[in-house]
């Protein structure tokens, strides 16, 4: 009997803690977006998605743009681009875990846009789209489109980003 209640307990608690909300609003005023590179959650799920391209990412991060919460989802939205040239980065980090993420490359005008949703690994996310139409890109990399390993969310949903796009269509 003790057992049971010991690995019912233990389940519950592991349970609990990877449904565990990020705190996004926080970051939503521009004099904290900064404090986005120090949450160590956040972080470790870019690194885990981006891999080696994520010190490029966070390199862009010099100059923040004003960051936002998005209507249509518990999501914010912040970019920033490098000091030095016209590279820049964008992420969209969802309060349950999921993440988008795009890195410009000026020179070679390429755009890489990764993400952990399997419903819009193969599209822009409506709001990296948006990043994208401000550059001028001549290629588009899609990094994590069929990655089994970095793939987390919605299999089986709507595809090439469908929810996100009737989500926007409903708020307007």
């Amino acid at each position: 009997m003790n057992n049971k209640y010991y690995l019912a307990l233990l389940l519950l608690v592991s349970t609990v803690t990877q449904a565990e909300a990020l705190d996004l609003v926080q970051y939503s005023d521009i004099s904290l977006v900064p404090q986005i590179a120090s949450n160590q959650k956040i972080q470790t799920e870019l690194q885990k998605l981006l891999k080696h391209d994520y010190p490029k990412f966070q390199s862009n991060f010099e100059n923040y743009s004003a960051p936002y919460l998005l209507k249509t989802d518990e999501a914010l939205y912040y970019e920033g681009r490098s000091g030095t040239c016209l590279d820049a980065s964008s992420a969209i980090v969802f309060e349950d875990g999921r993440l988008f993420a795009a890195i410009y490359f000026a020179k070679a005008k390429k755009l890489k846009y990764f993400s952990n949703d399997a419903s819009c690994s193969e599209q822009l996310h409506p709001a990296i789209k948006v990043f994208a139409q401000q550059r001028e890109i001549q290629s588009i990399e899609y990094a994590t489109a069929g990655l089994d390993t970095t793939l987390k969310y919605n299999f089986g949903l709507l595809s090439k980003c469908e929810a996100y796009m009737k989500k926007l269509k409903k708020q307007n």
